[in-house]
């Protein structure tokens, strides 16, 4: 299978008529997945990981966010959709956000919390991708490291599964 190359864009609007189109696209086709990340000026930018980085610590001073909607069954039902949150805020990261008012929301299920492998929940599929989207957005901003612009780019993998 030849993979195409992602579709990449930015935004600032949690309502962006371009990822919003996205998120349905992707969601209508069952495969493929949408990872964000906060924009960061340059002179803000986090150093690359050094050779040792295997070893221990977080590399994700900027956290990547990743929205990936349920697969649908033959029977006409979908799986919940998974979204992730690679950061460097450390351990029980659920616990932080949710003291910031940013906790998962009620009937989401966390399925991971790590401070390397980073934080997955599990959203019911009858949530609204721009809903399930505008919270991990939120949480990746509270868990940003260094000064972002305001500005998101969104990388589109569609078509893959």
């Amino acid at each position: 299978m030849t993979r195409r190359a992602p579709t990449v864009f930015e935004f600032t609007a949690r309502d962006d008529p371009e990822l919003l189109s996205a998120l349905a696209e992707v969601a209508r086709s069952g495969t493929g997945w949408i990872n964000l990340e906060p924009v960061i000026d340059a002179e803000f930018e986090p150093p690359g990981p050094g050779p040792f980085a295997f070893l221990g610590g977080s590399i994700h001073k900027v956290p990547v966010a990743t929205w990936l909607p349920g697969r649908r069954l033959p029977d006409g039902t979908a799986r919940e959709t998974s979204l992730g949150l690679q950061h460097a805020a450390g351990p029980r990261v659920a616990r932080r956000l949710r003291d910031l008012g940013l906790a998962v929301p009620e009937g989401w299920r966390i399925t991971q919390d790590h401070p390397r492998r980073g934080l997955v929940v599990a959203v019911p599929a009858t949530v609204e991708p721009a809903t399930a989207v505008a919270w991990l957005l939120s949480a990746a901003e509270a868990v940003c490291q260094v000064p972002a612009t305001g500005r998101w780019r969104a990388s589109v993998h569609a078509g893959i599964g």
